[in-house]
């Protein structure tokens, strides 16, 4: 559990690093075959939020050997995402 949770803070940095301020992540939940993450920012609401989304499954995957995909997505807020992420690790 702790390498995974490594590399989601890792994948974090690194799609902040490169999506900010049009879009910012936050970790907010890890479990072995959950993750919940929050996305902030200015992000096109109609056109390719949900690329911002899956984004995040790349960079995951730089750090880690793992199956993800999106769950489900709300926006809880104006201009803040909530996803969930099912997870499958493969090492």
């Amino acid at each position: 559990m702790k390498k995974l949770e490594e590399a989601v803070l890792r994948a974090v940095d690194e799609y902040n690093k490169y999506r900010s301020p049009e879009a910012e992540a936050r970790l907010v939940e890890i479990r072995e075959d959950r993750l919940t993450i929050d996305f902030e920012g200015t992000f096109c609401q109609t056109c390719g939020v949900y690329d911002y989304l899956e984004d995040f499954i790349y960079e995951l995957q730089r750090f880690i050997d793992v199956s993800i995909e999106i769950l489900n997505f709300k926006e809880y807020k104006p201009g803040k995402i909530r996803v969930e992420y099912g997870l499958k690790r493969m090492d």
